[in-house]
């Protein structure tokens, strides 16, 4: 499963993407929610080979890993967040979008909060 250390540069996307929170809550209207780092998988399918750290997105412990969040039981979570990516991966990509249509809204919220955080590394 590993991809290796990342490089300056993937450290300074793990670091956005933290800053962003979780990329499902945030399409959703959720605001900003705390998440991991989920590494896309080649094929989007369980147990696959990772696409490696450029291809990156911010979930949320309930949208990456199936754990409720604030008390709440898992059907509560899924009413109120929408399906888990790990519980639920084909109703997720449903409802909530493709690997590849997250990736390109997680870049483009990347490019976005740099220009807004660091105009100057723009």
């Amino acid at each position: 499963m590993s991809t290796g250390t990342p490089t300056a540069s993937q450290a300074r996307r793990f670091v956005a993407i933290q800053e962003i929170g979780c990329i499902a809550c945030s399409a959703l209207g959720h605001g900003h929610m705390p998440c991991h780092i989920h590494h896309l998988l080649v094929g989007g399918k369980h147990g696959q080979k990772r696409r490696g750290h450029d291809f990156t997105i911010g979930l949320c412990p309930w949208h990456h890993v199936g754990e409720p969040m604030a008390g709440l039981s898992p059907a509560a979570c899924a009413d109120r967040y929408g399906p888990s990516y790990a519980k639920q991966p084909r109703r997720f990509r449903q409802e909530i979008g493709s690997d590849d249509y997250l990736l390109d809204l997680q870049n483009t919220l990347i490019e976005k909060h740099t220009k807004e955080s660091r105009p100057w590394a723009a």
